[in-house]
């Protein structure tokens, strides 16, 4: 599944090794200064996703990942297809 591309950039490192996402791209992100993303690193490429990562432990309660903290249900087998997919997507066979 492709995604669309609302922009391109190139970004420099400063001397701290931080990279500094441009107003544009904050803008199609919905984001503002100071908001946390969560990136996805793997050889060659950084995915930055605008929504933090989820810092919780769960219980499994009748087949359904429930998140302690936030008290969220989840479907573990979607959970997990979504990770393999994005395994597949990071390290294509």
């Amino acid at each position: 599944m492709w995604q669309e591309i609302y922009m391109n950039a190139t970004l420099s490192l400063d001397e701290a090794g931080r990279l500094v996402l441009p107003n544009t791209a904050l803008r199609v992100l919905g984001m503002k200064p100071g908001d946390q993303v969560r990136a996805d690193v793997s050889p060659n490429r950084i995915d930055i996703c605008s929504e933090p990562p989820v810092m919780a432990q769960g219980v499994i309660e009748s087949g359904v990942l429930v998140m302690a903290r936030q008290g969220i249900c989840m479907d573990a087998a979607a959970v997990r297809a979504e990770r393999d997919s994005q395994a597949e997507r990071a390290f294509p066979r």
